[in-house]
This record gives structure tokens, sequence and C-alpha cells, in this order.
């Protein structure tokens, strides 16, 4: 997936027959999956629509990093995979939902490893086949996130973390960072189950709730473990520092500091996005 970032400010994005043109600088929409907008900027109903009509996904990002807004060209209905999406869930969603939960602790508890921290995951995984309900395995979850995270930030400048997870707002820089990645990255699975027919908001172990994309987030379980190591090698190799951060209502990325990191950002998506593929498609073979 091409993904295009523009975190300027006090700008005017027009469209022109070929493609986008953000100051001097024209962009044809053949190199645009997925156009990132972040900052204070201008961008009308007719770059929109011709957005639209050229398949182009547009996410949204506040200068402050609190709000993030997707928009979503129109897509082929492929209505039969939908009623194979809702039929599975309907009749084995447990499976599923196992599926992920296993996928979750597996590869949390090899990057713990990574770290020097041994994990019994026969135990972990006995729990698992043994639940009955989502609700039970959503409880799993829980008490294995606790001990990964008091491990996880047990390995990082404690100047940089309250040993432990902190959200909406975050507190602390890693958290910071965390739920940042986070957002993007469920943001990206979501355009990418639109693109491939998939009702984002039908899931397996999340439970719907209002305009949460469920599927993304089980999607999602699969990697944080990626995320949280990409996160901490930056903060170990002091890529990002305290100061690349500010405190007003929480803990927040500085403006200065987005625009440096949103190189690296990009890189770490496109080395992800073919797993991410991967894992959607495998997803449309056990349903189908």
């Amino acid at each position: 997936m091409k993904t295009v970032i523009v975190d300027r400010s006090d700008i005017v994005i027009t469209a022109k027959k070929s493609g986008i043109v953000v100051e001097t600088q024209q962009i044809p929409y053949r190199l645009i999956d997925l156009l990132v907008l972040c900052g204070e900027m201008e961008i009308g109903t007719k770059t929109l629509l011709a957005l639209a009509k050229e398949g182009v996904s547009l996410l949204t990002v506040s200068k402050n990093n609190r709000t993030f807004s997707l928009t979503l060209p129109l897509a082929p209905k492929n209505g039969e995979l939908k009623m194979l999406q809702y039929r599975s869930v309907t009749k084995n969603r447990l499976n599923f939902a196992k599926y992920f939960l296993e996928e979750k602790i597996k590869t949390h508890a090899k990057h713990l490893e990574k770290l020097g921290f041994e994990i019994d995951l026969r135990d972990w995984m006995q729990k698992i086949r043994e639940a009955e309900t989502v609700s039970q395995m959503l409880g799993i979850e829980g008490s294995f996130s606790n001990i990964y995270f008091s491990r996880y930030f047990s390995v990082l400048p404690k100047a940089l973390h309250k040993s432990r997870r902190s959200k909406r707002p975050p507190l602390d820089p890693v958290n910071a960072i965390l739920s940042y990645l986070y957002t993007y990255f469920y943001h990206l699975i979501t355009v990418r189950l639109h693109m491939n027919g998939f009702d984002p908001a039908i899931s397996y172990l999340h439970e719907p709730f209002r305009s949460h994309n469920g599927l993304s987030s089980d999607i999602l379980e699969v990697f944080r473990a990626k995320i949280n190591e990409k996160t901490a090698e930056w903060f170990l190799e002091k890529y990002l520092k305290a100061e690349d951060f500010s405190k007003r209502d929480g803990v927040y990325l500085r403006f200065e500091s987005r625009k440096r990191l949103w190189r690296e950002i990009k890189t770490f998506g496109e080395d992800l996005l073919p797993s991410i593929n991967d894992e959607i498609a495998l997803l449309r073979s056990a349903i189908t």
C-alpha cells in the first residue's frame, strides 16, 4: 500500500486530473493508496471527491495528536464475502477468537524472550483451549497483558514511563507512542479490510461497540508485539527522548518530533504491511 504523509500547517491541498497538489509539488493518484494529513490545512470537497474517485483513503490526524479521522472511498460491495463473515461469527466465533488470542500471546511471549524473560506458553494455551466464552478469553488476555507490560516497562528507563499501560490519555512518553502507533495501524488495517471487501466492524475476539471496528482490533492483536518492540527500540536507542513530548491533559508527541518520526513510521508500516495482508488473506481463506 502506497502511503503519502503530509505534515504541514497553513497550506491548501488541491486536486488536478492526474493527482493532488501540495504547495508546488504534484503527487499522482497512482502513487497514493492512503493519504495521511497532519496539522492544520485546507482541503476542499472537489479534492475529497477526486480522492474518493481514485480509491484513495484519507487519514486525518489533529495537530495535537489526540484525534484521528478515517475517510474511506467507495469499494465493491462484496456482499457474498460479508455474508460468509457474518455466518462465521454466528457459527464459529469462539474458535476464531481463540486463534487471535493465541497469536497475540505467542508473539508477545516471543518478544519477552528477546528481552530475557521466559513465559510458559503451554499454561496460557491450555487456558485458551479450556475457555468456553469470549468473555473468559478477554479475562485471560487481560491477565497476560498485565504480566507482559510489567516486564516490558522494566527494561525501559524509568523516567519515560509509570510502569503501567495508560491511554485516553497516555500519561508518559512510552504510552504516548504505543497509543499513537496502535491507532495508526488500527486505521491502516481498517483500510485494508475495507478494500478487501470485509466489514471491519464485525469481529470475533473484540465485542462490537458503536463506531469501533472490532475486526481491525482483532487483527491488530497479532502485530502489537512488533509495535511494542519498535517502540522500545526507539527509546532505548534514544531516537526518542523525554524532550520530544509535551504534557497537557496527558502526554503527547510534540509537533516537530512527530514530523521527524513519520519517516520511521512509514518504513515500519511498509515492513509490516505484507504480513497484515497475509493475515487478511488467511481470514478470507478460513471463512470461504
